[in-house]
């Protein structure tokens, strides 16, 4: 088994997008691509969805099946000539019991327990790649940014009190998720491909305050209508469904 490590593949594939008019795909980071592992040996077998696991939070069986599902046809954008199993046959086909073993070592490791590659017949399974993607790290994150605000018309109020808004707080809201996927090939009870994907993205409001010239105690009343409307403002996190498609996506495009 000869594993290449790809760092001029980034490259050429952002080369080729840039030509082509396309938008910067995510980088990869630790490529690692068998050289067995080929296109066309890919289009000339059954590659199978073996799930999504999270060493930050457990994962129920219904979000487990989601994200499974969103890795499934985030591929199939991409490689409309691949033949992909989805989670609940692949599951079916090893076996409950070793399926949930599976995801257990990998959860915990990162890596698939080879024994068990070898030990699985490949006349068993009707695929012969295994996919499983593992996310690292899924974190939200809240910033307020205080902004000098662009100069306007002065203003009064009904009493002719002149109103100054020169207060301006950006509240920013923001998801970063980091995801490996590993491709197992059955037939060879060996890993033919891997990688690492981080991907951000965040929302965010301005919110304006009105400074009102009536003194000290005026400015002390308004703090906590500022918090208030600052807690209110606060734009919700980007999905973790959106992030992962946009990940997935990218993993196929990397594929040879």
């Amino acid at each position: 088994m000869k594993i290449r490590i790809l760092r001029c593949k980034t490259v050429c594939v952002l080369f080729f997008l840039v030509l082509s008019g396309c938008a910067t795909i995510p980088e990869i980071i630790n490529l690692k691509q068998d050289e067995s592992f080929t296109h066309d040996e890919v289009v000339g077998s059954i590659m199978g969805v073996g799930g999504v696991v999270s060493i930050v939070n457990d994962l129920d069986e219904s979000i487990s099946s989601k994200y499974a599902g969103i890795l499934k046809e985030s591929f199939l954008l991409v490689k409309k000539d691949f033949v992909i199993m989805p989670v609940e046959d692949v599951a079916q086909q090893i076996g409950n019991d070793h399926y949930q073993t599976v995801l257990y070592d990998y959860k915990c490791t990162g890596k698939l327990n080879l024994d068990f590659l070898k030990k699985l017949e490949p006349s068993q399974t009707a695929f012969r790649y295994l996919l499983l993607a593992r996310i690292i790290e899924n974190k939200v994150t809240e910033t307020k940014e205080r902004c000098p605000r662009p100069e306007i018309p002065p203003k009064w109020d009904l009493k002719g009190n002149p109103i100054v808004k020169d207060i301006a707080v950006k509240i920013i809201t923001a998801r970063r998720i980091s995801v490996s996927l590993d491709i197992y090939d059955l037939n060879k009870g060996i890993p033919v491909w891997s990688g690492m994907i981080n991907e951000s993205k965040s929302k965010e409001r301005t919110a304006y305050f009105e400074k009102r010239d009536e003194g000290i105690g005026r400015m002390f009343a308004l703090i906590p209508v500022r918090a208030f409307l600052e807690v209110t403002l606060q734009p919700s996190a980007p999905h973790t469904d959106e992030l992962l498609h946009k990940i997935f996506k990218a993993f196929a495009q990397y594929m040879p």
